[in-house]
């Protein structure tokens, strides 16, 4: 199993979309970069070209959100061995995710849910993390989450609990002080008392992150800049872990990358600041967690089941049994926030995959239309990106006098499916020039695997265009018979466009197992339905210049 060398990298920053060009244009006063594990799960695109770009210029971190450690299923083994594929391409500096489960199988909820912290979570964390450990072959770094619920099994503090296990699954931590201030606030502990617990040798990363006030509580949100109160909490932990790596994140009301750079040298500043010295506060002994109460597996199992019923359910008249109902944020409260969260979450998630049915329809429309699914279909899939693939059906399902709107929300969907599909050269008029075409036509399979057929209804590429142009939306309106459509990556960029139907019958012959250009036109040939040599030549061309054909 290896592991980082412990000389910290500096002060970092989340890569986040909006600043890619930032960080390819120019370099940035920023030592490393950290990335969402899941968001780079792909079989290739752009965001995988970007990444390897820039990871050629900075040091990377990789930090996931879904290995779901505390789970009483179990891990997903396939998942993680993805993660470490990953990890093998871009050689990390480390590999992170959080003390946490985030649903109950078949359904992955998308949220970070906080343990119960008792003997038996402390027995299945530390398996469960090694078992991580000797899947990745490298030693995991673990993040405490903040929380706002807390458990009537539980028999010790946070940070006791969180030290035990990092020191006996032999990982390391990375410590987040800004959910361990807003923890702090909601459950009413001393949050300086939960840093002097902690192992400092164990400490590989430090988090900074905005929160969000809400009626006596506070709610980690990543959408404000740092606040002054974790920023003196950050001072104190730099005296006790002193050259840390610390990076800022930021996913949400995301800023110009100076904005966030400045941030960073308030860090910095604090940092180079802060004494070396013991905290003020003493470092006091950690309890030991083998004199907590027997915790079976089952009733972990069975308490996690109950949040995630909660969770999925849409009567909120009874909190789980297993959850703490006193304390500053009591835990009804705390569950109507994971409540909110996960409707509110993958809400955002459907708005984003189909922007302009949004925009086509209106944005009360789609929120309610989104919530109606949401209710109806948990996820399933590790990767929040890949949520909603069932909403171009339930649209139809829901509309059948509308096709435009399940039209509308197909083309959508496919154009952003193939956005990180696989990435594979394809012939070029260039190629053809140079090498002849007798290799392409006899070649299979033919076909670009980013390229998909779509039969349409209805008049959806002129509403696709005027909205995307912000035009006068036309009238929807039936075509006289189905139209196709080809759908496909052409470099990094997806395109679409219209085909005739002799066109798409032979594209979608081509999709047939061992077909090739000539064994198909032969057999079209035969069958005496091959077009003229003229039409012929300009679909060929047409596909060479598109790259929709495979190398």
């Amino acid at each position: 199993m290896t592991s980082a060398p412990m000389t910290a990298p500096g002060f970092g920053l989340g890569l986040r979309t909006p600043h890619y060009q930032d960080f390819l244009a120019s370099p940035q006063r920023v030592d490393w970069l950290e990335i969402i594990t899941d968001n780079f799960l792909v079989d290739g695109g752009k965001p995988m070209s970007v990444l390897e770009r820039i990871r050629a210029d900075y040091p990377v971190a990789m930090h996931g959100v879904a290995m779901s450690l505390g789970s009483a299923c179990g891990l997903d083994r396939e998942y993680l061995k993805k993660v470490k594929q990953l990890a093998r391409r871009i050689e990390p500096l480390w590999v992170s995710d959080h003390l946490c489960w985030t649903g109950v199988f078949p359904n992955v909820l998308h949220d970070l849910y906080p343990m119960p912290y008792s003997e038996e979570s402390a027995r299945l964390l530390v398996a469960h993390i090694r078992q991580a450990q000797d899947i990745l072959e490298r030693r995991l770094v673990i993040e405490n989450v903040s929380s706002y619920i807390r458990f009537s099994a539980s028999v010790h503090p946070e940070w006791e609990f969180l030290a035990h296990v990092i020191e006996e699954a032999d990982c390391e931590l990375l410590l987040d002080v800004n959910n361990v201030y807003v923890s702090s606030v909601n459950h009413g502990f001393c949050p300086e008392k939960y840093l002097n617990g902690l192992p400092s040798a164990r400490v590989r990363q430090i988090h900074l992150a905005g929160h969000s006030r809400s009626d006596g509580h506070i709610i980690d949100t990543h959408d404000h800049p740092v606040a002054p109160e974790v920023w003196a909490l950050y001072s104190t932990a730099c005296r006790l872990f002193p050259d840390v790596a610390t990076m800022i994140e930021r996913d949400d009301d995301i800023p110009p990358l100076s904005t966030l750079i400045a941030e960073l040298d308030q860090a910095r500043a604090i940092a180079d600041s802060a004494s070396t010295a013991a905290d003020p506060i003493g470092i006091k002994e950690r309890g030991s967690t083998a004199t907590a109460a027997v915790f079976l597996r089952d009733e972990l199992r069975i308490i996690q089941s109950e949040i995630a019923e909660y969770v999925l359910a849409t009567d909120l008249a009874r909190s789980p049994p297993g959850v703490d109902l006193t304390g500053p944020l009591p835990g009804k409260r705390g569950m109507r926030i994971y409540h909110h969260a996960y409707r509110a979450r993958l809400t955002e998630v459907l708005a984003d995959s189909y922007a302009k049915c949004q925009l086509y329809m209106g944005t009360e429309l789609f929120k309610e239309l989104a919530c109606r699914y949401i209710e109806g279909a948990p996820p399933t899939q590790r990767n929040l990106g890949r949520y909603g693939a069932g909403f171009v059906h339930f649209l139809g399902s829901s509309y059948p006098d509308n096709p435009e709107l399940s039209d509308l929300a197909q083309l959508e969907w496919t154009l952003r499916e193939v956005f990180d599909g696989v990435d594979v050269a394809a012939w070029t008029l260039t190629d053809i020039q140079r090498d002849g075409a007798e290799t392409c036509l006899v070649q299979a399979p033919i076909l670009h695997p980013s390229l998909a057929l779509l039969s349409i209804q209805t008049n959806t590429i002129a509403i696709w265009h005027a909205i995307d142009a912000d035009l006068a939306v036309p009238e929807a309106g039936r075509l006289g018979q189905p139209g196709m459509l080809a759908v496909w990556r052409k470099g990094f960029q997806p395109y679409f466009k219209t085909l005739e139907q002799a066109e798409a019958q032979f594209l979608s012959e081509l999709q047939i197992e061992g077909a090739a250009i000539n064994t198909v036109a032969q057999a079209w040939s035969d069958a005496g339905r091959l077009p003229d040599p003229t039409t012929l030549a300009l679909w060929l061309a047409a596909w060479w210049d598109d790259e929709i054909l495979r190398r």
